[in-house]
């Protein structure tokens, strides 16, 4: 079953994270196999070696969800957004099929499956079906910053800025800001000191790869073409994470 980005698109309005699962199997996740392979889940550094397979009962304490999925990568630059990158494409089309999910920062395999033939897991998501099947409400169910907070340089809100806007992120803190230039979407990630900030971490990094997967299935949802670009200058306190270029 692969990707509708239309399909996608369509989900970024409407996920909800759940933490209430039923029982009931769900057949694509029994397959036992790699699910970017099954999927067709396409990765923001194709050059980072990546797995993400649903973990057996023996290697994860899970007593949430009827299923808990592990993504594992190489540690190398750049690492966590790729795995938020595909993660959240995961996200958006289980639940476009009505199967929910749920990011699990603070959930890791047992220490033995931690790391496997040479990859570290970075992080968890619940699965399953539902006890009770919810939706959101767009833009009344979404509470996140102002447009005008993620925007860098007074650029104009597009609808491509705004399904970043929407985006899931740990304890919803939206660490992201974006800097439109022409055709390019510049995605840095912001200097903080929170407390709160400082323990959520990595997931910081996962969150920005998040955002640019939903400005990345807004654009090709649309028909237009998208291309990756991750040499760029820092914006004074914020860490540049990757530019993002979107055409007809």
């Amino acid at each position: 079953m692969k990707l509708d980005y239309k399909q996608l698109a369509e989900t970024i309005y409407t996920r909800k994270s759940t933490r209430s699962y039923s029982d009931a199997v769900v057949d694509i996740l029994e397959n036992g196999g790699d699910l970017v392979e099954a999927f067709g889940l396409q990765a923001l550094l194709s050059d980072i070696k990546v797995s993400v397979r649903v973990l057996e009962n023996h290697e994860v304490k899970n007593k949430k969800a009827k299923y808990c999925i592990g993504f594992y990568s190489e540690d190398k630059l750049l690492a966590l957004e790729n795995v938020g990158f595909i993660g959240q494409l995961l996200d958006l089309h289980l639940q476009a099929q009505g199967i929910a999910t749920c990011w699990w920062g603070m959930k890791k395999p047992k220490k033995e499956f931690k790391s496997v033939d040479g990859l570290d897991c970075f992080i968890t998501m619940m699965a399953g079906m539902p006890k009770v099947d919810e939706k959101r409400e767009y833009p009344a169910d979404f509470k996140r910053k102002a447009v005008e907070d993620i925007i860098e340089g007074g650029a104009e809100a597009d609808n491509l800025i705004e399904a970043v806007r929407v985006a899931p992120s740990a304890v919803n803190r939206q660490p992201w800001l974006i800097e439109k230039v022409e055709d390019k979407y510049n995605f840095y990630l912001k200097n903080s000191k929170n407390p709160l900030d400082m323990i959520i971490g990595d997931m910081r990094n996962i969150d920005l790869g998040i955002a640019i997967a939903h400005l990345f299935v807004a654009a090709t949802s649309e028909g237009m073409n998208v291309e990756f670009d991750f040499v760029g200058e820092d914006n004074g306190k914020h860490k540049f994470v990757a530019g993002v270029r979107v055409w007809s």
